[in-house]
């Protein structure tokens, strides 16, 4: 297929940005549009809900904006971790901070092809190769125009493989809605067994170990690289999945031994202790942490999914009693210093057995969706260089 170089500047039609300053907002009321930030793209979804947002009125949002989004732009972060995109939902009920600009494509581009572009490895390294600032990574607006891309010169070509890419994009978002509505539905189970229990109080420790983790050194080559997920609560923030697998860096055996991390058991509740306090996952295999988590282990496996719900229901609570001046921190004493009314084995067990097959649902439609992952990761690079003949495109997805 015939390709041709042009610049991310060439293919946009409108930059829809709020002029690089910070915009006036007020606290969050229902009544405007909450101003979002660049944590609120998780791979290429957007989740407005991920942040306690604050709003922006109505004539701010009429005049302090270039141009306003639309459902179908693509959000492109500028700031933090450039690069990162999101293509903008329908309806479009939130407006963006300065670290990030929405791009319309021109008519003569796909724009989910386009979006598949920016995706790609090859855009990411160039975007990575060209950002400035080593503390806070920043690709100025400016380089748009230098940011070079080949893109596939026939628009009907540039359809398909648009297609073909959101069409695992809109499974894997069914899964995420699914799983999200799932979890609202447990939420609601584990408010009506446990909201307004009528129990003597109780401690995390009479259902579960408190467990720090630990950092092994990084001046140490031979401590990292192995086999040993290793969790940061960086890495909880990149991903929404209920179930832990791995984090970016795995430790060795020896990083192990020559640090605080502890290997804690699958079931275990990772909980992050600061930066911020409140990730919360469950260990899907055996994992280790960082110190920035004040992880549970569970004394009995039924106890996983009640406590899971018991920390986000408390995790405002434990934000209120931690100290610390710089940020907040929960210490260890201060996770076994929380209470709650403490419920019986039996009532746990009860929650435990109506829950576990719909946890069972969220856990599949999170391993689905890591191997859509896997099979987008695997054709878009060829799709996108023209080795795969599109007429054959369905025969090499079932084959993948």
């Amino acid at each position: 297929m015939e390709t041709k170089t042009v610049t991310l500047d060439d293919l946009v039609d409108v930059y829809i940005d709020n002029r690089g300053k910070t915009v006036p907002t007020v606290d969050r009321c229902d009544e405007y549009l909450p101003l979002i930030a660049t944590n609120c793209i998780t791979d290429d979804h957007l989740y407005p809900q991920l942040l306690k947002t604050r709003s922006v009125d109505k004539d701010t949002y009429d005049t302090w904006f270039r141009a306003h989004l639309q459902p179908g732009d693509i959000l492109f972060v500028n700031k933090g971790t450039p690069g990162k995109v999101a293509m903008v939902p329908n309806p479009v009920n939130f407006v963006v901070a300065q670290d990030m600009v929405g791009l319309r494509i021109k008519p003569e581009y796909d724009t989910k092809y386009v979006f598949a572009l920016l995706k790609s490895s090859k855009t990411r390294k160039r975007v990575d190769d060209m950002h400035v600032g080593t503390l806070i990574p920043h690709f100025k607006k400016s380089d748009f125009s230098n940011l070079k891309l080949e893109v596939i010169a026939d628009l009907g070509c540039q359809r398909k493989i648009g297609s073909l890419y959101f069409d695992i994009f809109r499974k894997q978002n069914f899964n995420q809605q699914i799983n999200e509505n799932l979890l609202r539905l447990m939420n609601v189970q584990w408010k009506n067994m446990f909201g307004s229990l009528n129990a003597e109080n109780g401690h995390f420790t009479d259902l579960a170990t408190v467990a720090a983790g630990g950092t092994p050194s990084k001046k140490q080559a031979d401590y990292f690289g192995g086999d040993i997920s290793w969790i940061t609560p960086k890495d909880m923030s990149l991903t929404n999945d209920v179930f832990i697998e791995r984090g970016l860096l795995n430790i060795t055996e020896a990083g192990l031994r020559g640090s605080s991390a502890k290997l804690l058991p699958k079931g275990t509740l990772l909980f992050s202790s600061r930066a911020p306090i409140g990730y919360l996952g469950i260990a899907a295999n055996p994992v280790t942490t960082n110190q920035g988590f004040k992880s549970l282990v569970p004394k009995r496996n039924e106890n996983t999914e009640y406590l899971y719900f018991l920390l986000k229901n408390l995790t405002s609570y434990i934000e209120g009693i931690a100290g610390g001046s710089t940020f907040k921190e929960i210490s260890g004493a201060g996770m076994k210093s929380v209470e709650f009314p403490l419920p019986t084995d039996n009532q746990i067990d009860a929650f435990h057995n109506i829950v576990t097959p719909m946890f069972d649902m969220v856990r599949n439609n999170e391993q689905q969706n890591k191997k859509l992952t896997d099979l987008r990761d695997l054709l878009l690079p060829r799709l996108l260089a023209g080795d795969i003949d599109l007429p054959n495109i369905e025969t090499v997805m079932n084959n993948a």
